[in-house]
Parts: structure tokens; sequence; C-alpha cells
């Protein structure tokens, strides 16, 4: 039997160099779970703010704990894989680094890769097509 091989846009990223994960960074359906997993994170960042200034002090550490035990399963299913574990250890996700928390840094830098690769594909589409026009002219 034949076999064909073509590219499946498939690319594996490592993540801060402790966990790697594989995906096609121009799939349409993964970058709608990107923007829903974002504005997913989003809110439960804002239930945290909310907590900060409507809930008494022994309630916030657990309530906290459980939001961000919330994030980590969000994030973990959205890759298929453990990712939180190895990339944040115990670091609650609403920690801030560079002056956003740490899960939103994860996300910008996948937004940053799918942007990169949406480039990159547009420019390698030209050229295919361009070769393919010019060899059949």
């Amino acid at each position: 039997m034949k076999q064909l091989q073509f590219s499946d846009g498939l690319e594996e990223y490592s993540l801060n160099d402790r966990v790697t994960v594989r995906f096609n960074p121009t799939d349409a359906s993964f970058l709608e779970r990107l923007s829903e997993l974002f504005s997913r994170l989003d809110a439960l960042q804002e239930e945290v703010s909310t907590l900060q200034d409507s809930t008494p002090e022994e309630e916030v550490f657990p309530l906290a704990k459980s939001l961000d035990a919330r994030m980590r399963d969000l994030l973990d299913g959205f890759f298929g894989t453990t990712v939180c574990e190895p990339l944040f250890g115990s670091m609650n996700l609403f920690a801030s680094a560079g002056g956003l928390p740490v899960w939103a840094n994860l996300l910008l830098a996948l937004t940053e890769e799918v942007e990169s690769a949406m480039q990159g594909e547009l420019s390698a589409r030209e050229a295919r097509i361009a070769k393919y026009t010019e060899k059949y002219k």
C-alpha cells in the first residue's frame, strides 16, 4: 500500500523548558478554544479581585485556592495534559509577573505564537501557489 505523508501543522512547543505541548497554531478550533479559555480565566481573575474587596480575611485564602484549582483544571484541559504543575508548581496562578497574572502571560505567549504562525503560513501559501502557477503556465 502506498502512503502519502503530508504536513498537518502540528507543532511541538516547550513551555519555559518545563513541559511540552503539541498543537497547530493556525487551527481555527484551537484559536476558538484559546479565546474561550482567555474569557473564562479572566472571569475567574475578576472573582479573585472581588474577593479581596468584599470577603472576610479568613475566607479569602480558601476561596482563592478553590479558584486557582478551577483555573488549573481549565488550563490542563485546554492542553489535554498536565501543564500547570510543571510550569507553576504550587504558585497560585493569580500571582503576577511582568505586571500580569502568570496565566495571562502564558496565554499571551500563545497568542503571539499564533499571530506569528499565521503570518508565516500566509507567506508559505503564497510561495507555494506561485510555484505551481509558474510551473503550469
